[in-house]
């Protein structure tokens, strides 16, 4: 169970301690004297407390509930009270709703609609480069060791057809193999021919080489390497004279016949595009060429810093008119299966997600959570929150929104419903909750935290006097016609003097005034909660004037005289002398 906290509060001197005031304390204490009257139901504020508690996701100040939190044991920020269950303070649960006349809602030009299942039939655009095709590129490795001659490949971006001679190469185990291959011929030893034949084919010697030496019988002593594919001479890495080595890398060809055009997504765009699916677009550096291309592979992985994919298309290039790094502008055409959907701009943003209004009919409208998936032109993908056939605002919603948040807004600062009680009705058998008790607890906080100014002798901040006299307002207003309003009533008299006497003897009868006020709801309200809490009861002997303070030792704030400490009441023990009186006669 929560506890309630009283906490001094001092921008200067900070409060030396907490005290921890525990809710089932007051709780009990109403429970107890409460069965003496059978004529009366009280709640059970125990089990409702127990339900708030295990209820609910979010917290909240009592006296400042625009602040929310999730976690149950915090306290307030603002004004150090234990947080309470959202759903408990000010008596509203749940989503407020509007409600709008007719003429306003024509005036506010509001339109609805339905949500449906639709198939998004948009268009996607992307915007990519134009790169090599990698499954284009040919690499030529040397096989062999010697030196090039005749090198018909001079320079970078040379165009070169399959058959072309590209150099020429002196290689001494190419000339031993060749005499190896002539003298096996000459013996006729078909096993010997086959097996030097593909020795000289390990070394690099193309089989046109090979054919020709097969028939002429003579040694070529600068081999000939022709081109096995056409392209553009991508890279060059040798030159004239060059000595080679097996594995040395000699040049790279690359086809334009067919491109790639490297483009970007959106993550939450991935879902629409698959693998096989025609593309259309345009280049402007090649405005002629064919529009068509084909979705290749979409990338496994993601950029985190811009949350894109990219994805791979495959064009047609025969006519060359594409170039690497051009501009390509994409379009995708999109056809997507059923899905829920709603006007895009029917959604709203805020700290809490994606959330719309939605029409509950006769001018009634609310603010709903929502969760959205894929986002394609005008239609928005909803993944829950919504179903099928509600209406939901497509135009004035940014208004309605406005109102929704504004009434939620007051709505926690509207008084609690006034409770069932008369003027008759004794303090401790009032019906408060723990919310009640942590917003009677500010008056508390005062009284401690005046005491501890005028012991260490500091001036009060008068801001941390406000959240009482706030909440004092509701109170009066929720327990009116009871006996808790005149201890309220007097009570906020003393803060508002206070305001105006923040140290010294002024302060000092200040606290007496707010102590004598609240003397009734200490001593008959909810004794045991501040005797649990460590709270003690004091009175000057000289002048009356009480005070409570923490701990049990007196420190006087009104002068050094000696004083008295008043003993908590005990709310059980009229019952306990009652039930032994009871049993004496039985």
């Amino acid at each position: 169970m929560n506890s309630l906290h009283i906490k001094k509060h001092c921008c200067k001197h900070p409060a030396k301690s907490t005290l921890k005031v525990l809710a089932v304390g007051a709780i009990a204490w109403h429970l107890a004297t409460a069965s003496s009257y059978a004529q009366t139901e009280q709640p059970d504020a125990g089990s409702q407390l127990q339900t708030i508690e295990e209820g609910s996701a979010q917290y909240t100040c009592p006296m400042h509930p625009h602040f929310l939190a999730t976690d149950p044991a915090g306290i307030c920020p603002i004004c150090g009270m234990d947080l309470v269950p959202a759903s408990s303070s000010g008596g509203n649960s749940g989503v407020t709703e509007v409600a709008v006349s007719p003429e306003m809602i024509q005036t506010m030009g509001i339109r609805t609609t339905t949500v449906a299942r639709e198939q998004i039939n948009e268009s996607l655009r992307l915007f990519g480069t134009v790169e090599t095709n990698e499954r284009l590129e040919n690499v030529s490795v040397s096989k062999f060791e010697g030196w090039i001659e005749g090198l018909s490949v001079n320079a970078e971006g040379d165009t070169v057809n399959r058959g072309d001679l590209l150099f020429r190469v002196y290689s001494p185990n190419l000339i031993a193999a060749q005499k190896d291959y002539i003298n096996s011929m000459r013996i006729g030893n078909q096993k010997r021919i086959d097996a030097v034949k593909q020795r000289l084919r390990s070394l690099g010697m193309q089989n046109s080489i090979i054919h020709s030496i097969s028939h002429s019988g003579q040694v070529v002593e600068r081999v000939p390497v022709y081109a096995e594919t056409g392209g553009t001479v991508a890279k060059l890495l040798v030159r004239e004279g060059d000595y080679i080595k097996p594995g040395s890398e000699i040049l790279r060809l690359q086809s334009y016949d067919g491109v790639w055009v490297i483009a970007s997504i959106a993550e939450r765009d991935l879902p629409l595009i698959k693998t096989g699916q025609s593309v259309s677009l345009k280049f402007p550096s090649a405005p002629d060429i064919d529009p068509a291309g084909v979705l290749d592979y979409i990338y496994p992985t993601i950029d985190t810093a811009t949350r894109t994919a990219r994805v791979r298309i495959e064009v047609d290039n025969a006519s060359g008119a594409l170039r690497p790094g051009a501009y390509a502008d994409i379009d995708v055409a999109l056809q997507s299966d059923s899905l829920l959907v709603i006007p895009t701009e029917s959604v709203l943003y805020s700290s809490l997600g994606a959330h719309v209004i939605v029409s509950l009919g006769e001018g009634r409208f609310k603010a709903k959570q929502i969760d959205v998936g894929i986002n394609a032109s005008q239609f928005t993908q909803v993944t829950g929150g919504l179903e099928e056939g509600e209406q939901v605002v497509s135009s004035g919603q940014f208004m309605l929104d406005s109102e929704v948040n504004l009434r939620e807004g007051f709505s926690k600062f509207e008084a609690p419903n006034k409770i069932d009680a008369t003027p008759d009705t004794p303090l401790q058998e009032l019906p408060v909750d723990a919310t009640t008790l942590a917003g009677i607890d500010h008056f508390t906080d005062m009284a401690l935290y005046f005491h501890e100014a005028l012991i260490d002798g500091y001036e009060i901040d008068v801001y941390y006097v406000d959240p009482a006299l706030q909440y004092g307002e509701g109170l009066i207003a929720q327990f009116d016609n009871t006996r808790l309003v005149p201890i309220i009533e007097g009570a906020s008299e003393a803060l508002r003097n206070a305001k105006q006497n923040p140290e010294g003897d002024e302060l000092a009868k200040v606290l007496a005034e707010l102590v004598g006020a609240m003397e009734q709801w200490f001593l008959q309200g909810a004794p045991i909660r501040y005797r649990d809490a460590g709270v003690a009861f004091f009175k000057d002997d000289a002048s009356g004037r009480a005070w409570i303070q923490e701990g049990d030792d007196p420190i006087n704030p009104y002068g050094d005289g000696s004083a008295t400490q008043i003993p908590w009441p005990d709310p059980m023990a009229g019952m306990q002398h009652e039930t032994a009186m009871m049993d004496g006669d039985q």
